[in-house]
């Protein structure tokens, strides 16, 4: 073998190696880009399963509070999706809620008071899969109108959130 022989095949060899790491980087490269794709919908599932389950809770508690005549707190049960082998429904868990006046659950304006009104409804810390839910409180816009718009936000980081309005205990859908 020549010199130019050796040279073109030693060429052809390098070009061979580039192109399979080429590959492997495109290859992990889609493999990377297709769980944090799947990772974001997780977040948005479990961030509107959570969405609902405030959202039910509130109502619950605003139809408990009417029945109970309209006490400062109420506690609020809840049981799981199915009853035990002889039909009774299980008790998950049972806490305490204020109320306000307007009869859905009462938050001090500030994101601590979000964050304490997250753990009443909910009953759970403000993190989801292992990230940190983040509560934050929206001041009334024209407090000189007669409505009151003051809410507060639950949200990720990053993707999906919903709002509580203070006011008149409506739920927000959730957004991306």
């Amino acid at each position: 073998m020549n010199k130019n022989e050796a040279a073109q095949e030693s060429t052809s060899t390098f070009f061979g190696k580039i192109v399979v790491v080429l590959v492997f980087v495109i290859l992990m490269a889609s493999f990377v880009m297709y769980f944090n794709d799947s990772d974001e919908d997780i977040k948005y599932i479990t961030m509107e399963n959570l969405q609902q389950r405030f959202s039910q809770s509130v109502t619950n508690s605003h139809w408990q509070w009417q029945a109970e005549g309209r006490p400062r707190m109420i506690i609020l049960v809840h049981y799981e999706a199915r009853a035990d082998d002889s039909g009774v429904p299980v008790e998950k868990d049972r806490r305490p809620i204020e109320m306000g006046l307007n009869g859905y659950p009462k938050t001090t304006p500030s994101g601590e008071g979000c964050a304490k009104l997250w753990q009443m409804v909910l009953n759970m810390p403000l993190e989801i899969e292992g990230f940190k839910v983040f509560a934050e409180y929206f001041a009334d816009t024209d407090p000189t109108d007669t409505i009151d718009d003051a809410k507060c936000r639950f949200r990720l980081s990053v993707g999906p959130k919903f709002e509580y309005q203070i006011a008149n205990g409506q739920v927000s859908t959730l957004e991306r």
